[in-house]
């Protein structure tokens, strides 16, 4: 049997968007899917409408997580890797969406090079507009090197979260810990720096393997970018005192 993949989906008030990006992840063309959502203490429709989509699909695996940080998945995502079982596994935005093969894809890349620990791939963007899906541009990341990656990391994050596809080995060796109670919803950009810090280079696929990015206002980074916390320069001052002897 193929290894398991498990796509862990922090949920917090998406009531509008649920039912279509758990079906992308329920409909997945790769055979061996495990797939666990996580509610954030949503106070819209978000856990009935779950629990609809668990009465047809009994494989769906449903959780809670308290609320603590606000703008992050940290908690849900933490109870996500407690439940998971896969020994591969990537987190989604519970209002983005998976090409049917977009798994099929990671793990093509992953079973050929198996001393990859982490890939991220180019995101389709997409808004929707008047009932219909508008194609808004690839987001993309290039770097070649562990060097070149610090270096673009002191000065953005350049790291698209949703895309990434890790080894679930990262998460059970400890590397995978966020600090949301420090960084709030920037706490992946810090996680990113620490991974490259322990020598986890974040493979960058050039191509685009199926995975969609929906951009609406009420996202949560919109959130954090009116935070009165400048936490992006925040991690970059940390890793760059830590790293400037090492770059």
């Amino acid at each position: 049997m193929r290894p398991k993949v498990t796509i862990i989906i922090p949920c917090y008030n998406s009531q509008k968007w649920i039912e279509e990006c758990v079906t992308s992840a329920l409909t997945q063309t790769y055979e061996n899917v495990e797939v666990i959502v996580v509610d954030n203490e949503s106070t819209d429709e978000s856990v009935k409408i779950l629990k609809e989509i668990q009465a047809h699909h009994p494989d769906l695996i449903l959780s809670s997580a308290e609320n603590i940080y606000p703008n992050c998945w940290d908690e849900a995502r933490a109870t996500g890797y407690r439940l998971m079982t896969g020994e591969y596994m990537t987190v989604i935005g519970s209002d983005d969406l998976m090409h049917a093969e977009y798994i099929q894809n990671c793990m093509k890349i992953m079973l050929q090079a198996p001393k990859i620990k982490a890939i991220q791939s180019p995101a389709r963007g997409f808004s929707v507009k008047e009932g219909r899906n508008t194609d808004t541009g690839m987001l993309t990341n290039s770097y070649s090197s562990m060097k070149q990656l610090k270096e673009e990391l002191l000065k953005k994050c350049i790291v698209n979260s949703p895309s990434v596809f890790y080894k679930a080995s990262l998460y059970h060796d400890g590397l995978l810990k966020t600090l949301p109670e420090k960084y709030g919803g920037a706490a992946d950009y810090d996680l990113y720096c620490r991974l490259v810090d322990d020598g986890v280079f974040i493979y960058p696929v050039p191509e685009w393997l199926g995975f969609y990015y929906r951009w609406h206002d009420e996202q949560a980074t919109w959130k954090v970018h009116k935070e009165a916390i400048n936490y992006d320069k925040m991690i970059q001052d940390f890793w760059r005192d830590k790293w400037k002897e090492r770059i």
